[in-house]
C-alpha cells in the first residue's frame, strides 16, 4: 500500500538550526521539502564525486583483502587519478607504436641510424610503395634497387644513387626506430600497463575506506543541503523547515525529543502537491514493489500495483517457460543461490521470494499442461491424466490460446474496474461489459452457430456508457463528439486483448524447440548405438539450456510489458515522486 503522508512544519530559532537539522537525521524518516532549485555545496559535492568515481572505477578489482597500510580517501583518489593519466598515454604511445610497427614490418628490420650515415655521406636512399602495374612501368634500369617486398599488388623497393632519381612517385617516409626498437619500445609500454593494473589491485584493497568516506560525504552533503535550504523568517531570527512524514505527528515528536524549542504543526496534502510515495506491503507482496519500480513509481494519487503486478507477472511467467522440468530447475537453482549468498539485506529477500514464486508457477503450469522437458508422456501415464491441458494436441493448444485470450480479458476488466474506483470513470466501467459482452457474442456465433442476445445487449449497454460518459462538457454537440471518438477506443481494448496471446506463443515455442533438442538427441543415438550418447548428453543439456534462457528472457519481458503496457495503459498514471527520507547512511548497499 502506499503510506500515507503528513505535511509536517517545524519553526524555531536560528541558532538551533542546525542542532535540529543534525537530530532529525538521525531521526531519519522525513522527506525534506526543498525550493525548485536548492542550493548546494559545490566543493562537497565535487568531492563526493570525486570519492564515488574511485569507488565505482576499483570496486571490480577488489582483491578480497585489506592493505597492510592504510590510506586516506584523498590520497586514493589522486593515486588512482595520477595512474589514469599514466595508463591513458601509454595506451596512446602503444596504438602509435603498433601503427608504425605494422607499416615498418614490410621493410623489414634494418638499423635507421646506418641509412641516415649513408645519406650524410651523401648518397641517396629512397624507400618507395607502388602498385605492381606502376612498378613494371617504372625506368629503374640505371639505378640501383632492391625489392624488399611485394604481395597484395604492392611492391616495395628502395633505390640507392649519388642523386635523387625523378620516378615521379612519392617517396616513402619510415619510422625514426628500427622495427626491434619499435618491439622492444612496445613491450616496454605494455609492462608499464601491467604494473598499472597492479597498482589499481592494490587501491582497490582500500575499498571499505572509499566506502567509508563516501558515507561520509554523503550524510554530510545531505546535512549541509539541508542547511543552505531551510527558511528564514524575522529576519534570520527564525527558520522554517517542512518536510513529508509517515509518521503522525506526536510519534514524530517523540522520537525527535523535546531538547529543541519548537514550534510545529501537521496537515494534510492537497490534491496539487507532489508528495513523496512510500509503499509498504506485507512479505507475500513485497516482491512486487522492485517489479513496479522497473517502470514507473506509482504517484501518491495513484494505487500500490505491487501485489497484482507481481501475482499477474508470476501466473504469465508461468505460461510463458510452461515447463514443470524448467519449474523444477529454477526452483533448484534459487536454492542453491540463496545457500551460495546467504544475504539478509531486504533486496535480496524480495529477490529469492520471486525467484521462488515465479519457479513455483511455473511448475504448477508445467504439470498442468503435461510439459516435463518436451518428453510426450503416454495418455496412460499419471502424469499426462492430472494434466488438464496439451500442447500436443490441435484441440489443447486451442484450449491454451482461449485461456490466454481469458486471462487478457480479466486482466484488463480488473484494470478498468480499478480506474472506476479511484476515479468514478463511468466510461472505463463500460468497456467491461462491452469486452465480455463480445466475447460471448463471438464464442456464441463461432462455436454453436447461434445468436446470444443477452451477450448482445450487455455489450451494446457497454458501449452506450461509454459513449455517454467520455465526456464532462455541458456542450451537447461537443459532448456527442467526444463520446464517438471514445466508442473509438474499442480498437485499442480489441488489440489488448489480443496482445495476450503472446503468452500461447511463447509457450509453444519453448515446447517445441525442447521436443526439438530430444529428436535430434535421440537421432544421434539411434545412428550412433553407445557413441551417441556421447554426443547427445552434451547436446540436450545445452539445447536446454539455451532454451531455459530464452524462455527466461521472454517470460521477463513479455510477462513485464503486459503488466506495464497492457494493463498499466487502463488504470495507472505513474511518475510519482520516490520518498527519500533525511538520514544518515549506515553503510554502503
Amino acid at each position: 500500500m502506499i503510506v500515507p503522508m503528513k505535511k509536517v512544519t517545524f519553526i524555531g530559532m536560528d541558532t538551533q538550526k542546525e542542532q535540529f537539522l543534525r537530530r532529525l537525521q538521525e531521526v531519519g524518516v522525513t522527506h525534506l521539502i526543498h525550493p525548485p532549485e536548492p542550493l548546494e555545496e559545490q566543493e562537497l559535492a565535487k568531492k563526493l564525486a570525486r570519492v564515488t568515481e574511485t569507488r565505482k572505477f576499483l570496486a571490480p578489482r577488489n582483491p578480497g583483502k585489506k592493505a597492510d597500510k592504510p590510506l586516506t580517501a584523498r590520497a586514493i583518489c589522486e593515486a588512482r587519478e595520477n595512474l589514469s593519466q599514466r595508463e591513458a598515454r601509454l595506451q596512446t604511445e602503444i596504438a602509435s607504436l603498433k601503427k608504425e610497427i605494422s607499416l615498418q614490418e614490410a621493410w623489414g628490420n634494418f638499423q635507421v641510424d646506418e641509412v641516415e650515415s649513408l645519406r650524410e655521406k651523401g648518397l641517396y636512399v629512397g624507400f618507395f610503395r607502388v602498385s605492381s602495374r606502376t612498378f613494371d612501368s617504372l625506368t629503374l634500369d640505371n639505378l640501383y634497387h632492391e625489392v624488399i617486398s611485394a604481395g597484395r599488388g604492392e611492391i616495395r623497393f628502395v633505390v640507392v644513387s649519388t642523386e635523387p632519381p625523378d620516378l615521379g612517385i612519392p617517396e616513402e617516409k619510415i619510422p625514426g626506430l628500427s622495427l626491434s626498437s619499435l618491439h622492444e619500445k612496445l613491450s616496454a609500454d605494455m609492462e608499464g600497463l601491467e604494473e598499472i593494473k597492479k597498482e589499481y589491485t592494490r587501491l582497490a584493497s582500500h575499498l571499505e575506506t572509499l566506502i567509508s568516506s563516501e558515507t561520509e560525504l554523503t550524510d554530510l552533503l545531505e546535512y549541509q543541503r539541508a542547511v543552505l535550504n531551510a527558511g528564514t523568517e524575522l529576519e534570520g531570527r527564525l527558520f522554517i523547515i517542512r518536510c513529508w512524514s509517515p509518521l503522525p505527528e506526536d510519534e514524530l515528536m517523540k522520537r525527535i525529543g523535546r531538547s529543541i524549542s519548537l514550534y510545529h504543526y501537521s496537515e494534510e496534502p492537497s490534491e496539487d502537491e507532489r508528495v513523496p510515495v512510500l509503499l509498504e506491503n506485507r512479505p507475500l507482496f513485497e516482491s512486487g514493489e522492485d517489479l513496479v519500480k522497473v517502470y514507473s513509481h506509482p504517484g501518491y494519487q495513484d494505487f500500490d500495483p505491487s501485489g497484482l503486478v507481481l501475482y499477474c507477472f508470476a501466473v504469465f511467467f508461468g505460461m510463458i517457460v510452461g515447463d514443470a522440468g524448467y519449474g523444477v530447475t529454477l526452483l533448484a537453482i534459487t536454492f542453491l543461490l540463496k545457500k551460495k549468498f546467504r544475504s539478509s539485506s531486504p533486496f535480496a529477500v524480495r529477490f529469492f521470494r520471486l525467484m521462488y514464486l515465479v519457479g513455483l508457477s511455473t511448475t504448477i503450469y508445467g504439470i498442468l499442461s503435461a510439459g516435463y522437458f518436451g518428453i510426450r508422456i503416454a495418455p496412460e501415464n499419471l502424469l499426462s491424466r492430472i494434466a488438464v491441458l496439451d500442447f500436443n494436441t490441435k484441440e489443447g493448444q486451442n484450449q491454451i490460446m482461449l485461456l490466454s485470450i481469458i486471462f487478457g480479458m480479466i486482466h484488463i476488466s480488473m484494470s478498468l474496474i480499478i480506474k472506476f474506483r479511484n476515479s468514478r470513470d463511468y466510461a472505463a466501467l463500460g468497456w467491461v461489459p462491452v469486452i465480455w459482452g463480445g466475447y460471448f457474442l463471438i464464442s456464441s456465433r463461432m462455436g454453436k452457430g447461434m445468436d446470444n442476445p443477452i451477450a448482445l445487449y450487455v455489450m451494446l449497454l457497454g458501449l452506450l456508457m461509454v459513449f455517454l460518459f467520455s465526456s464532462k462538457r455541458k456542450n451537447i454537440f461537443l459532448r456527442l463528439l467526444e463520446g464517438l471518438n471514445g466508442l473509438l477506443g474499442i480498437v485499442q481494448i480489441f488489440s489488448d486483448v489480443l496482445s495476450y496471446l503472446r503468452l500461447f506463443a511463447l509457450g509453444i515455442a519453448t515446447v517445441y524447440m525442447a521436443q526439438t533438442f530430444n529428436m535430434l538427441a535421440g537421432n544421434i543415438v539411434q545412428g550412433l548405438s553407445w557413441v551417441g550418447y556421447l554426443l547427445a548428453i552434451p547436446l540436450l543439456f545445452a539445447g536446454h539450456l539455451v532454451n531455459l534462457m530464452l524462455a527466461i528472457m521472454g517470460g521477463v519481458i513479455h510477462g513485464l510489458r503486459l503488466n506495464f503496457l497492457e494493463w498499466y495503459r487502463w488504470c495507472f498514471e505513474g511518475d510519482g515522486l520516490v520518498y527519500r527520507p533525511f538520514r544518515r547512511m549506515k553503510g554502503h548497499d
